[in-house]
């Protein structure tokens, strides 16, 4: 679902969440396509076609807790409790400078299951509707974006993203293909997801958000798709 960071050899990688819900949950979530679409991505026209080619058409199951994906890649659910810990594993070995880089296959399934890890903790009511916004900037700016809307809660900290709760309790997922401490400019991205809005109220998030991030990305854009 990002153009500028396809990559053609996939890189080994391992991704890993601890979600407060039990496994037949999370498998739901992890196997149900109207499930899958309240966590996965963010919305556009192509989405349930990819949503199928990924989590049916070029998936095989094995219950209650692994799911082979195409190009290797292996999603796993493992019983923790009354919690479960979700994975999404890409086998192989990494060495060298490549290993601490940016991966969009990586990056994107970390994003995703902080999705599905509040979808699945918070119950939010209502289907979800998304913003994505994308431009070029550096971490400081990208956070700044983050830090305007006043107080948060902290969901998720990492190199390359940062996520939170902001008083609505909308869920905000900031990614740089550049590390979020360098200064260097690169690819960002925004997506904001809100559960239970109608078409007016998107509309009215798409014109909030649009104002905010392009008040502090130099370039920054609603994404088109």
């Amino acid at each position: 679902m990002t153009e500028s960071s396809q990559m053609t050899e996939p890189q080994p990688f391992r991704v890993e969440v601890v979600v407060a819900a039990d496994r037949e949950r999370v498998w739901s979530a992890l196997t149900e396509p109207e499930v899958i679409r309240q966590w996965f991505g963010w919305e556009y026209a192509g989405l349930a076609e990819e949503i199928r080619h990924i989590f049916v058409d070029h998936a095989e199951a094995y219950p209650p807790d692994r799911i082979a994906l195409e190009v290797g890649q292996e999603l796993q659910a493992e019983a923790d409790g009354k919690r479960t810990r979700v994975r999404a594993v890409m086998p192989g070995a990494l060495d060298g400078e490549a290993a601490d880089g940016y991966d969009s296959l990586e990056e994107g399934w970390r994003t995703f299951f902080e999705q599905l890890r509040y979808l699945l903790e918070r119950r939010p009511a209502g289907e979800r509707r998304t913003v994505r916004l994308t431009g070029r900037a550096t971490g400081k700016q990208v956070l700044a974006v983050l830090d305007g809307v006043g107080p948060t809660q902290e969901w998720h900290d990492s190199r390359y993203q940062r996520i939170v709760v902001d008083a609505e309790g909308r869920l905000l997922a900031a990614t740089a293909e550049i590390p979020l401490a360098d200064d260097e400019v690169g690819p960002v991205s925004l997506v904001v997801s809100a559960y239970g809005l109608d078409d007016a109220g998107l509309e009215r998030l798409r014109t909030e958000w649009t104002r905010r991030w392009r008040d502090t990305v130099p370039d920054g854009e609603l994404d088109p798709s």
